[in-house]
């Protein structure tokens, strides 16, 4: 980016848009300084008009609410008053026999009588107030006449139907007087639906308990509670005389003290106009720089612009390689695939062979027993029965004949067991390694009790394998070690455990024999011998085993030595 140097030389004009708007800005604050008592006169007088206006609607809402009230509280006295009535008393006259009436004249009255009566009751001497009882079928025994109810009693019995829970009011002009007409649902009660379908003479005989069968209507005159709430009024009017009174003399102190504030308030004026002059010119350099600096930021945008071009002719490119190789990648997969399918195969074959192949071995073992059992047991038999009559060089050939058959007996059965070991199912679990080994040793001390062995075990060695493959592994390599230190006179093994590659290993060791590394491949071969059979006898087959069931449990084993100085096997799972 290069450097931007700016002219501060450059004339700014006076007639900016800033400019503009103070000078706007201080004729409107001018207006208003000049004609302050004026505005504040207009704006209190509206304040008294918007609180008078809201007093005489706080009035007529409180007149109507008291009214509604007292209406609410007498129908809702009358209706609990004949449900008890009904309930409490009739019902129980009625089970005792005695039947209410409509009649005036000593008898009972029904609830609806009886209920108009207290109605009447409770608004005498109140001049205008009504409570009465009016429905769309009137019943003869509780002395109603025929209906003749206006549209205010339509409307609200109507309403009531659809909704009993609520109330149905409006304000109207009952007898010149503005009233409050409020009307409340009169619901059938048990006792009620009984008399009224009973009776011959009911108009309606199909009433059911929970329906309206009228509405209770309360008459409630409102110019009585304007008079009572009119004198409340006239203190609250007072009071904002006193109020006015009280803002004129405050209006008067402030006038007095803007009028000694103006002059200070027109010097900070000036002085603020300045400083925004100021302001104005220090803001036109900055948008002069913010001018250089936006061209200098088009010019690197366009220098971005070009290297995303290329950039995304790179992207292209390196996507049509990607592609090539995403295809490579499948046609791999499917060899892989075509690989996998021919492993299968393979291994299925290889396994069927295996089987064919464990079959086999099973069979000449078998086969070759019998022949070897014949050959040691005629060759003893020889040796017994004719032994005086053989020199020793023919003992010697019986013997050698005896030798050899039970070798290969033995050969045979390593052969076995080796197929069955390294074909057996493993069952993995924890078990302590140490505890095993400590077993093994001590059955070959009491094999050998002449024999003095130093062993030497580390302590809580566990292992997760097979308990019963790990045992052979550890027969085989503890019984060699324990062999090949035969002809050492202070002989020495140990187990113990170490760390190979992150993993841990463990090891036998000893003190014995040993052998040389040159031939150290040929160890866990089958029959691969190192020592003579006369020196240490054995088949050949032990490390053979011990090497199929570390490999089987995912492990690696290896062997270090030298000759006539031990051997140690080390070996992980």
């Amino acid at each position: 980016m290069s450097e931007v140097t700016l002219d501060k030389e450059v004339p700014l004009p006076s007639s900016s848009i800033w400019g503009k708007c103070a000078a706007r800005i201080l004729g409107v604050l001018e207006i208003l300084h000049n004609q302050t008592i004026p505005i504040l006169t207009v704006l209190f007088g509206l304040c008294l008009l918007i609180i008078y206006t809201h007093i005489t609607q706080l009035k007529a809402q409180m007149v109507e609410t008291i009214a509604l009230r007292g209406a609410d509280t007498y129908a809702r006295e009358s209706s609990d008053m004949r449900e008890w009535y009904a309930i409490e008393a009739v019902q129980r006259l009625h089970v005792l026999g005695i039947k209410a009436s409509g009649e005036t004249d000593g008898a009972v009255p029904l609830p609806t009588l009886l209920s108009s009566n207290l109605g009447a009751q409770l608004i005498s001497g109140r001049s205008g107030e009504r409570v009465r009882l009016s429905s769309q079928y009137p019943f003869p025994q509780a002395g109603d006449s025929e209906p003749q109810m206006d549209k205010f009693q339509r409307e609200a019995l109507d309403f009531l139907t659809q909704q009993p829970e609520q109330s149905f009011y409006q304000v109207d002009q009952v007898d010149g007087r503005q009233s409050l007409r409020f009307a409340t649902a009169s619901r059938m009660q048990e006792g009620c639906v009984t008399c009224h379908n009973e009776k011959a003479e009911s108009p309606k005989r199909d009433w059911q308990v929970g329906q309206v069968g009228g509405i209770v209507e309360v008459v409630y005159p409102l110019d009585s509670l304007e008079k009572i709430t009119r004198m409340n009024w006239l203190d609250s009017y007072g009071m904002m005389g006193v109020l006015v009174v009280l803002w004129l003399g405050g209006f008067g102190l402030i006038v007095l003290k803007l009028r000694r504030v103006s002059g200070e308030l027109e010097s900070r004026v000036e002085q603020r106009t300045a400083d925004l002059n100021e302001s104005h010119r220090q803001l036109e350099l900055e948008i002069h720089e913010r001018k250089v600096a936006e061209n200098t930021i088009r010019q690197a945008r366009d220098n971005l612009e070009k290297r995303v071009q290329e950039r995304t002719a790179k992207l292209a490119s390196s996507n049509a390689e990607l592609i090539r190789e995403v295809a490579e990648r499948k046609r791999a997969e499917n060899d892989t695939r075509s690989l996998n399918s021919q492993l299968v195969q393979r291994s299925a074959q290889l396994e069927a062979s295996n089987k064919e192949l464990e079959a086999f071995s099973y069979s000449v073992s078998h086969d070759l027993r019998a022949p070897l059992r014949g050959i040691d047991g005629f060759s003893q038999a020889v040796l017994e029965d004719y032994d005086d009559k053989l020199d020793d060089s023919g003992r010697s050939y019986l013997q050698r004949v005896r030798a050899a058959s039970q070798r290969m007996s033995q050969l045979i059965d390593a052969m076995l067991n080796l197929a069955r070991l390294t074909r057996a199912d493993i069952h993995t679990q924890d078990f302590d390694m140490s505890t095993i080994v400590a077993e093994i040793l001590d059955d070959l001390q009491k094999m050998e009790p002449e024999r003095e062995v130093t062993c030497v075990v580390a302590h809580d060695l566990y292992a997760t394998a097979d308990p019963k493959l790990l045992r052979a592994v550890l027969e085989n390599l503890l019984g060699n070690a324990w062999k090949f230190t035969r002809l050492q006179e202070a002989p020495c093994i140990e187990f113990g455990h170490g760390q190979y590659k992150g993993q841990a290993a463990f090891f036998v060791k000893d003190n014995g024999a040993g052998f040389d590394m040159t031939y150290s491949h040929k160890l866990f071969g089958t029959f691969q011998r190192l020592h003579a059979y006369t020196e240490y006898p054995g088949v050949g087959v032990g490390l053979a085993t011990v090497h199929r069931i570390i490999q089987r449990h995912g492990g690696q084993i290896w062997a270090e030595g030298a000759v006539d100085e031990g051997a140690t096997f080390h070996f992980t799972l």
